[in-house]
């Protein structure tokens, strides 16, 4: 395979590496939907003069977001476990590619 280590070590090594990717991306998710939640909160402000339609506006798009952050979650811990599942060192970007 061209790596300098066998290639049950390497997958384990890297294997552990990918792990610890879980909790980061899982922060990343929820620092946007608190980065957008303060938008939407920033814009609705605009909408001061009618009370009722900035809560309800607010309300809905808040709602939707969070209905959207656990799906999200889930699509990005999919996507490590198909990269634990499968590791490509024939793949020309891999730095042992022979």
């Amino acid at each position: 395979t061209g790596l300098f280590t066998p290639d049950l070590a390497f997958e384990a090594i890297v294997k552990k590496q990918m792990q610890k990717l879980k909790e980061p991306c899982l922060k990343c998710v929820d620092m946007v939907v608190s980065e957008l939640t303060s938008t939407i909160r920033k814009c609705s402000g605009k909408l001061s003069q009618y009370p009722h339609l900035r809560e309800e506006m607010e309300r809905i798009v808040t709602t939707y977001i969070r209905e959207r952050e656990g799906r999200t979650k889930d699509q990005v811990m999919l996507l490590i476990d198909i990269e634990l599942a499968y590791m490509n060192t024939n793949h020309e970007d891999f730095i042992g590619f022979a």
